[in-house]
């Protein structure tokens, strides 16, 4: 993926590069998670978090594999998580939409340790 390329070549980038999740890692944290992938993300990512939502599965490139990437160490990277979400996929070639704008902090942190937990199906 383009985006861990960059990631492990040159970086964050700022203001990204020191941001860690304040939020708990708790039940209360990963059910907002939840909340938040279902409203804003699903619809390309799919329930399971593998890419097959209804809406990205004409996308190209499709939408990536969150499963997977909780899976690596690197989507412990609490500020590789956060750009991500914020910044969406534009400057990557792909259609995530950035949601700096749509989301609160505490919605992109609740959705990262939603993913970081391994998209529970269940908080």
């Amino acid at each position: 993926m383009p985006r861990h390329h960059v990631a492990m070549m040159w970086g964050i980038p700022a203001p990204y590069t020191s941001m860690h999740n304040p939020l708990p890692v708790s039940q209360a944290t990963i059910k907002r998670g939840a909340t938040v992938y279902a409203a804003n993300c699903v619809s390309c990512h799919g329930t399971t978090g593998l890419g097959d939502g209804e809406a990205g599965r004409n996308l190209s490139p499709r939408p990536g594999n969150l499963v997977w990437l909780s899976q690596m160490p690197m989507a412990r990277w609490d500020a590789f998580m956060y750009w991500t979400i914020a910044e969406g996929g534009t400057q990557f070639g792909s259609a995530m939409p950035a949601f700096k704008d749509a989301l609160s902090k505490d919605d992109i942190w609740s959705v990262t340790a939603y993913v970081q937990a391994r998209l529970p199906q269940k908080p």
